[in-house]
């Protein structure tokens, strides 16, 4: 699992640092372009929140529901993002990294947030009777 969680968060910081160079346009050219800029640098943003999120907190998912959820909603914006992507209709010219990124996010979802917790191994113990432990002590 840590082997994943490096991973995650290698792909994470490659996200932040090389998405903008391929996806983002050199000089926006009017109001429209300035908007689809920023809807691009809030898609990379979420995307490579995702992944961070997995790298830093993927041990803790296994206990904690509302860390799951989050991964989960985290996640689901590079899922949807690649899906959508790939069901265009021309081929995209960056699809040597849409499907690998779809790949390592639906692995990650299915590794952290898929499991949940795990069930018991013992079975719990019945709690102690505070009477017999009272009356132990009371007869020497």
């Amino acid at each position: 699992m840590i082997f994943l969680r490096c991973m995650s968060f290698l792909i994470g910081s490659l996200i932040v640092t090389g998405a903008p160079f391929l996806l983002l346009p050199d000089t926006p050219q009017g109001p429209g372009d300035v908007s689809r800029a920023v809807a691009g640098c809030l898609a990379i943003a979420l995307t490579a929140a995702g992944f961070c999120f997995i790298g830093v907190a993927g041990n803790h998912m296994k206990r904690s529901r509302r860390t799951r959820a989050l991964g989960a909603v985290l996640l689901a914006f590079p899922i949807g993002g690649s899906v959508w992507v790939l069901q265009l209709d021309r081929p995209p010219e960056h699809i040597w990294a849409i499907g690998p990124l779809l790949f390592c996010a639906v692995l990650l979802f299915y590794s952290f947030v898929f499991p949940g917790m795990r069930a018991h191994l013992h079975p719990r113990m019945r709690p102690r009777d505070p009477d017999a432990a009272a009356n132990a002590n009371a007869n020497p």
